[in-house]
């Protein structure tokens, strides 16, 4: 399946970046948080971007989702700043996130027997990076979600039951999920997003190339308002997050 949308230049910045994020009606209705997350992180002419998506069974993997996205935009951007963009920067990054994750609960207080419980109740979330640099993009991740590539769409499978796994099973289990790449080469636009999406792009695609159409990113709050204004018309059942980048 394949989007269109046309892909404007930035005047204003370059590489550039924009993020938002909705409730799904579920949530609102239960009266639960957004268990999405979102993350930018520029290094110098090195853009990169995280959505992460909570377990829905654990009660506050959002602060988690939020966190690891910071965590893990900032260390790929780092790191893709001072060399070219390989499979393997993926592989490390998740590395990374896990040993920061684990580093984060063991300094929490509590008995040896709470380090499950922690990590079950804030950490079971999935995640997409994307980065880009000199026109090059690296998109890798776990879990499920959508990813746009200039026009050319992937969706991804939950698996399953309907249960991703998470990077973070890697601390719980004997089982070790690694990161799957979903593009590497020349790319002017990249868009990740979690499965609330799913829906939106499985009946009206043309919604998504609107939402991308036109200028992005003179304003910080654009993406935001319009995601909000899509959502007025056709809400999702499930909290949906994106993020845009786009190269120099």
């Amino acid at each position: 399946m394949t989007v269109t949308a046309p892909l404007p230049r930035s005047p204003a910045l370059s590489p550039a970046g924009a993020g938002a994020s909705l409730t799904g009606r579920e949530h609102v209705r239960l009266g639960r948080n957004n268990q999405d997350g979102f993350a930018l992180a520029r290094r110098g002419q090195a853009i990169a971007g995280v959505v992460t998506d909570g377990c829905s069974s654990s009660p506050r993997s959002e602060v988690g989702a939020q966190l690891s996205a910071r965590f893990l935009a900032g260390w790929v951007a780092t790191h893709a700043a001072g060399a070219p963009l390989t499979e393997e920067l993926g592989r490390i990054a998740t590395d990374a996130l896990c040993a920061w994750i684990y580093r984060a609960v063991s300094t929490l207080d509590g008995p040896p027997t709470a380090f499950v419980e922690l990590v079950e109740t804030y950490f079971l979330h999935t995640f997409l990076c994307g980065v880009q640099i000199a026109g090059d993009a690296l998109v890798f991740g776990i879990g499920d979600g959508a990813v746009l590539v200039d026009d050319a769409l992937t969706r991804l499978d939950a698996g399953p039951r309907n249960a991703p796994p998470y990077a973070a099973y890697r601390l719980l289990t004997g089982r070790r999920p690694e990161p799957q790449v979903h593009f590497l080469g020349r790319a002017r636009r990249v868009v990740l997003m979690t499965d609330g999406f799913d829906a939106l792009l499985e009946k009206e695609p043309s919604r998504l190339a609107a939402l991308l159409d036109g200028e992005l990113f003179r304003n910080a709050r654009t993406l935001q308002r319009r995601l909000n204004v899509l959502a007025e018309a056709a809400p999702p059942a499930d909290d949906a997050t994106l993020v845009v980048l786009e190269g120099a």
